[in-house]
Formats: C-alpha cells, sequence, structure tokens
C-alpha cells in the first residue's frame, strides 16, 4: 500500500498535477464539443470533402508552428511556452462560438490548432518531471485519466444539437471557451519551470526561422529512432479517418442519433478505454519493450473488427484504435524521454515527433474525405491496410536490432 501511495504521488504533484487537473479540464470542454465538431462543420454547409480538407488545413497551420515551438520551449521555457500557447487558444475557441460560415469556421480551427506550438513543452515538461522509471506509466496515466469526462458529457453536446440545432453546437463550445479560460489561468499561475538552472535564453528570429531547418536533421539521425518517427508517421495517417469522419459515418450511414453517438458509443468506447487504461498502469513501465507492437496489434484487430460495419463492430474499432494508438505513443514518447537531455528535448525530440504527427494527421484527413467519398468500408481498410504495414517494418526493425548471435 505504501508503494502504491508513492507511485500516485508522482502523478497528482507539482508539473504533472498540474497536466493532469488542466487536462481533465481540457476534456470537459472537448467532449461535449470535438464529437459533433464535423456536424457543425456540416451544418454550416461542408460536405466530406470539405471536412477533410479543414482538418488537413488545420494540421498543416499548426505543423508551421510546431518547429518554431519546439525552439521556443528550449529558449524561453516550456512554462512561458505553454502560457501564452493555453491563452492564445482560449481566444480561438470564443471565436469558434461565433463562426458565421463553415469557412470562417475552420480558419478559427486553423488558428487554434496553430496556437498549439506549446505542444512540445507539454511533452518536455512532463518529461522532465517524472522520474525515467515512471516514463511509461506517467505519460498514460496523462493521457488516460484527463478522458474520464468523455464517459458522461459528450450526450450533452447530443442533448444540444438535437434539441436546438445550430444554436445548441455554439452554446457547447461556449462552455468549452469558458471551460478553457479556468485553463489558462491554472497554469498561468502554477505551472513552473524545469530547465533548472539553464537560464532562458533571448529569441532570435534568425534562430526561429532556422530551427524550420531541423527537419533536415531527421535523415542524420540512428535509424531506430528514424524508425519510431516513421512509425509514428503512419500512425497518425491510420486513425485520421476515426478521428474525422466515423461521426459522420454513425449519423449519416448507420442513422443513429447525435444522442445515441455521443451519449452510447462515444461515452461506451471512452469508458472501455480508461478500464482498460488504468490496468495497464500497473505493468507499462515493467514491459516498455512490448508497448509497440502490441499496440500495433491492437491497431489492426480494431480495423478489421470495424469492416463488420455495424453498431457494436463501431465501438470496438473506437475502442481498440484509442488503445493501440496510446500504447504506440507511449512506448515512443518513453524511449525518447530516454535518449534525449533536457536541453534538448523540446526542439530535437518533441517538436520532430510532434511534426511526424501533423504530418500524419494531415495526409490522413485529407485522404480519409477522399476515400470516404468513395466507399465507406475505407473508414476501416485505410487503417487495416497501414497497420499492418506497421507489423513489416517493426518486425525488419526487431530483426535488425537483434545481436547476430540471436537472429
Amino acid at each position: 500500500m505504501h508503494d502504491i501511495k508513492r507511485g500516485i504521488r508522482y502523478y497528482v504533484t507539482g508539473n504533472v498535477g498540474v497536466l493532469l487537473l488542466t487536462w481533465f479540464l481540457y476534456a470537459i470542454g472537448n467532449a461535449v464539443t470535438l464529437p459533433y465538431f464535423s456536424i457543425y462543420l456540416k451544418m454550416l454547409g461542408a460536405n466530406a470533402v470539405d471536412i477533410g480538407l479543414t482538418y488537413s488545413v488545420s494540421m498543416v497551420a499548426q505543423l508551421m508552428t510546431i518547429i518554431p515551438g519546439g525552439y521556443l520551449t528550449d529558449t524561453i521555457g516550456r512554462r512561458s511556452s505553454i502560457i501564452m500557447g493555453t491563452w492564445l487558444i482560449t481566444i480561438t475557441t470564443y471565436l469558434m462560438v461565433i463562426a458565421p460560415s463553415w469557412q470562417l469556421l475552420a480558419v478559427f480551427y486553423a488558428l487554434s490548432m496553430a496556437a498549439g506550438f506549446y505542444q512540445p513543452a507539454l511533452l518536455a515538461i512532463l518529461i522532465d518531471s517524472l522520474p525515467p522509471e515512471r516514463y511509461a506509466s506517467g505519460i498514460l496515466v496523462t493521457s488516460v485519466l484527463p478522458q474520464i469526462p468523455w464517459l458522461i458529457l459528450p450526450p450533452i453536446g447530443g442533448l444540444l444539437v438535437n434539441k436546438y440545432g445550430l444554436l445548441g453546437i455554439r452554446i457547447a463550445y461556449l462552455f468549452s471557451a469558458v471551460i478553457s479560460t479556468a485553463v489558462s489561468v491554472i497554469r498561468h499561475f502554477t505551472i513552473k519551470e524545469t530547465l533548472g538552472n539553464s537560464k532562458p535564453r533571448n529569441i532570435s528570429l534568425r534562430e526561429l526561422l532556422r530551427s524550420y531547418y531541423s527537419l533536415s536533421n531527421v535523415v542524420h539521425l540512428p535509424n531506430d529512432l528514424l524508425t519510431m518517427y516513421l512509425i509514428t508517421l503512419i500512425t497518425y495517417i491510420a486513425v485520421m479517418p476515426l478521428n474525422t469522419l466515423l461521426s459522420i459515418y454513425v449519423v449519416y450511414r448507420l442513422e443513429l442519433s447525435t444522442v445515441y453517438w455521443g451519449g452510447y458509443l462515444v461515452s461506451i468506447s471512452y469508458a472501455a478505454y480508461i478500464v482498460l487504461g488504468v490496468l495497464l498502469l500497473f505493468y507499462v513501465d515493467r514491459y516498455r519493450s512490448k508497448l509497440l507492437i502490441v499496440g500495433i496489434i491492437i491497431n489492426t484487430l480494431g480495423s478489421a473488427i470495424g469492416l463488420l460495419e455495424n453498431v457494436y463492430s463501431t465501438v470496438g474499432y473506437m475502442l481498440l484504435l484509442q488503445i493501440g494508438t496510446q500504447l504506440i505513443m507511449t512506448a515512443i514518447q518513453s524511449e525518447l524521454g530516454n535518449r534525449i537531455n533536457i536541453d534538448k528535448r523540446g526542439g530535437y525530440g518533441m517538436s520532430l515527433l510532434i511534426t511526424f504527427q501533423l504530418i500524419g494527421q494531415t495526409i490522413g484527413s485529407y485522404v480519409a474525405g477522399e476515400f470516404y467519398r468513395i466507399s465507406t468500408e475505407s473508414l476501416f481498410l485505410m487503417p487495416l491496410i497501414l497497420s499492418l504495414s506497421l507489423v513489416v517494418i517493426h518486425l525488419s526493425r526487431s530483426r535488425h536490432n537483434t545481436p547476430p548471435s540471436e537472429q
């Protein structure tokens, strides 16, 4: 019992505790809005291709700010980057409340994504604040527990949409904006810098612009690190059909109501995701080397189940891809935490990781929209094929990393 209490202390105090709390609060706002964002676009006149394009453009917008965001993380510091970005996201969320057309809603969403330039600072400060032996469980607990609001709140968004239509979803986004304001205030007064004795440097515009050239360093990375970034890229291409079009599929293909989508399917999926995530907390640090392949296999199974195209297979698809993707990224982030020094985690490690995530999301969003227009089965076939390719990549990586005497 003493060991359990001591373990919990790592996750509820200091910066990790602040991140856990504020991510939990963000989830409250997101749970009543994100399941309906594609529907919000459609209500304002967007079609499937427009929706896919909206997500892609937004990913590009964040992609343009993530690399200099990594530079800012290692210069002005984690704290200043996080505070600045969080307030900007709050402002853009208020703008999304009043968007008069899908085009302007897409613009405001893109601005909100661009304001996420501080994501490398969040990942860096999380790793900085954890002991190495707690990397995997720390990443998992701050990813899983903040999702608890998704168990009960999505139906509220669905009820608002069902009862008030467009006005209802605007009310949901106003609620989310108020929550974001609270997050901004909390982070402003509680986040502590983790660069230690390293004094934050002044920003150089030349160095800020030169930070984009860090992408060219990718070709010089060790093969195992390069492979991890490649796996990240493919994983996020594969998961984007779920993130962008599953709500459209459920409401307009399976002909279920928004209440059924948000109140049952999303909540059931997240309930199972949280329960499994909590159970995994006891094992992830011990079996960290196995997380990657387990996550890939789970994604493959989930995509195959989705091809059955019914309500139950849709829940299985959502759940397994959530769990599989989380395990993959927990494994990769933990490895980067071990391999990269604290003063380079923002620019060299986490910003590159997020860059590959965003490139994958950008490609995946657009391709998902184009393929979905041809066949709804692409929602499941696309991640299935890509997950199978990851199995091949992982097996090839494992073979190359095996000493000759063991091959």
